[in-house]
C-alpha cells in the first residue's frame, strides 16, 4: 500500500515543485528586465534630467529614446535609449517647427517632438509646453 502511494504522490510532488520553480524564475526574470530598462547611463550625458534618471516616470516610458540637440545648428550633442541602456543607434535629427531658435533641447528620437528646453535661461530642465 505504501509503495503504491509513493508511486502516485512522488510524481505529483515533483510536478508541483517544478511549477513553483517556474513561477519564481519567471517573476525574478521579469523584475530584472524592468530594472535594466530603468537604469541610468553608465557615463554622464551632456545634460541630466528625467531622460537620464533611473526613476520611473510616465515621460520616461512614453519617450524611452531621446536626443540632446543644439537647436542653433541642429547638431546632435548626445543621445540615450533607456531600453538598451546605451546611446541611440544611428540617431537622426529631425528639426520641427516647434523647436526654439537657440539653446540645448531634448527631443524624442523617433518623432523629433520637443520634450524639454534645457539651456534657455529660466527654463533649465523644465518640460516643453
Amino acid at each position: 500500500m505504501a509503495s503504491s502511494l509513493i508511486r502516485v504522490a512522488g510524481p505529483l510532488l515533483v510536478g508541483v515543485a517544478a511549477g513553483i520553480g517556474a513561477i519564481v524564475g519567471a517573476s525574478l526574470t521579469r523584475e530584472r528586465k524592468q530594472q535594466l530598462e530603468l537604469e541610468s547611463a553608465p557615463r554622464p550625458l551632456a545634460v541630466e534630467g528625467w531622460w537620464s534618471s533611473d526613476a520611473s516616470s510616465s515621460l520616461a516610458h512614453a519617450h524611452p529614446a531621446v536626443l540632446i540637440v543644439d537647436a542653433d545648428t541642429a547638431r546632435l550633442v548626445d543621445s540615450w535609449d533607456r531600453r538598451s541602456r546605451a546611446r541611440v543607434h544611428h540617431p537622426v535629427v529631425r528639426r520641427t517647427p516647434e523647436w526654439p531658435t537657440a539653446g540645448l533641447i531634448v527631443v524624442d528620437a523617433a518623432t523629433g517632438d520637443l520634450l524639454a528646453v534645457v539651456s534657455e535661461p529660466g527654463h533649465a530642465g523644465m518640460p516643453a509646453t
